[in-house]
């Protein structure tokens, strides 16, 4: 179904899908928050019932198991839906809060940026491109250091959502992590923030639109 940073399967015909990871830390934190989560009845596609509360090891690669959610032409109907779904989660993600383990968004730009200052990174890069991505992941750091954090998804895009019954559902939780809403905001259409129920920062959400435009390209190279 999918082949980017990890592997996901579909075990067809059974209703489960496998989550394929190499390192098994990141699969076992994902797969606790995806269970804390479905207690909480958060809008995510669960782990799947009966088998999908354990780490699985084949041959040196770790798996886990979720609920299977057919996708057809169907999308969500409105921003209102996908901005409904995201406030019910950030309320279920609430309970996260006593987590040590959570990283920062901060990791993703200082990530970035610190691959930026590397000669041997993204050779092909234009060094123009290098100097403009740089500057701009610097200035956003910078500004939204006064943020308050709370706990987010991370990386809430369209291909990191899936639709039942109409019904948004997010999916990809180890990227779960501290952050201001308006991070989660930045990474769906602008219609998305008119409808969400809950107070934010235009400003913040304007800086985290930036950094994520520059921090998604420049991790990016890494892959290539």
């Amino acid at each position: 179904m999918r082949s980017t940073n990890n592997t996901v399967v579909w075990l067809s015909p059974s209703p489960v899908v496998a989550k394929v990871f190499r390192a098994e830390a990141v699969a076992a934190r994902e797969l606790a928050i995806g269970l804390r989560l479905a207690n909480r009845g958060a809008p995510i596609v669960s782990p799947a019932e009966r088998v999908g509360s354990e780490v699985y090891e084949v041959d040196g690669w770790f798996l886990t198991l979720w609920r299977y959610v057919p996708q057809d032409e169907a999308r969500p109907r409105s921003s209102k839906e996908i901005a409904v779904a995201l406030h019910t989660l950030h309320e279920a993600l609430a309970s996260l809060a006593d987590s040590t383990a959570l990283p920062s968004y901060e990791s993703q730009l200082r990530d970035a940026i610190g691959a930026l200052e590397d000669p041997h990174f993204a050779p092909a890069l234009a060094a123009s491109d290098r100097v403009l991505l740089h500057e701009a992941l610097g200035a956003a750091l910078a500004d939204l250091q006064p943020v308050s954090m709370v706990v987010i998804h991370g990386s809430p895009h369209g291909m990191n959502m899936l639709v039942d019954a109409g019904r948004p559902l997010f999916i990809d939780l180890e990227t779960v992590q501290r952050g201001p809403v308006e991070w989660d905001l930045a990474h769906l259409a602008p219609e998305v923030a008119v409808h969400y129920p809950a107070s934010y920062s235009d400003e913040i959400l304007a800086t985290s639109r930036i950094a994520v435009s520059a921090t998604t390209p420049t991790l990016g190279w890494d892959a290539l």
